[in-house]
């Protein structure tokens, strides 16, 4: 009995819904087959990125225990970067209010560009999108 659930043949199936293609698919488990490991090192290292690499890396059916490795080792870093910068930013928090004005000032910029991105994905995906038979 297969153990897994969903992957390939969910997406396979609702893809269309969320503008993914066969084509795509097909990309990238050729992608993850060369580049997987190394891709889940570096993602696990970016911004946004690293809360959905994981979609991807299931659904290209990555070896489990070499997916948390990489998870582990790539994320370590980052981790570790914020634990150090805001125990230094904490030390002066309340003391410097420039601190917390400097960080809510991107707060809109960043919001805006994620709206931005996602209105862009939609577009363009809609705009070349295959329509189903």
């Amino acid at each position: 009995m297969d153990r897994y659930r969903g992957g390939r043949p969910l997406v396979e199936r609702y893809g269309a819904y969320i503008l993914l293609s066969r084509t795509e698919l097909d990309l990238a488990d050729r992608f993850f087959a060369r580049w997987g490991s190394a891709t889940v090192f570096f993602s696990r290292l970016l911004p946004v990125v690293r809360t959905f690499i994981a979609l991807p890396a299931g659904v290209a059916r990555m070896p489990q225990l070499r997916f948390h490795l990489y998870t582990f080792i790539g994320s370590w870093p980052w981790c570790w970067a914020l634990a150090w910068v805001g125990m230094k930013l904490g030390e002066h928090w309340d003391s410097d209010p420039r601190l917390k004005l400097w960080f809510h000032r991107f707060d809109a910029v960043i919001a805006a560009l994620i709206v931005i991105a996602i209105a862009a994905f939609v577009w363009t995906r809609w705009k070349h999108r295959v329509r189903p038979i």
